[in-house]
């Protein structure tokens, strides 16, 4: 964290250490807020699994560490939402599980589906002929109203 721009104008070690306390030893309200907002506007994007995860735990942990955790299903719901689109399949069968997933459930899952998805994904860009090509696309034929 950085914390320089706190205490750029203090005069003394003393005052340096008090405006530290002040501004670090108990969360404000906006900072709890700016942290559920990271929470909420969290996007896998283009990073791989782990590393949105990590994001996601830091994120959790914080929460934590403010006296404002939330709760393993929140998060699970919060990491679905911001997963790509390729996992939709998987997010939907892991939320009708009646089991809790823990952390580490849902990141090895997670893991799981990235490895199977990059290697399918190989698969077909090295075997061109698994692909469908046009002629053996069914056509589609739109009615003129």
């Amino acid at each position: 964290m950085d914390v320089l721009h706190l205490v750029v104008n203090c005069q003394t070690s003393h005052f340096v250490w008090c405006t530290l306390e002040k501004a670090l030893a108990s969360p404000s309200n906006s900072s709890i807020v700016q942290l559920h907002g990271s929470f909420q506007d969290l996007r896998q994007g283009d990073a791989l699994v782990a590393t949105y995860m990590q994001q996601a735990k830091s994120l959790f942990d914080e929460l934590v560490v403010v006296g404002r955790p939330i709760s393993i299903e929140d998060f699970n719901l919060y990491v679905f939402r911001g997963l790509r689109g390729e996992f939709k399949d998987l997010v939907t069968n892991l939320v009708t599980k009646v089991e809790l997933l823990s952390y580490v459930d849902l990141h090895s899952h997670l893991l799981t589906h990235e490895f199977l998805y990059k290697t399918s994904l190989q698969s077909m860009a090295a075997n061109p002929h698994l692909l469908p090509t046009p002629s053996l696309l069914p056509s589609i034929h739109l009615a003129q109203y």
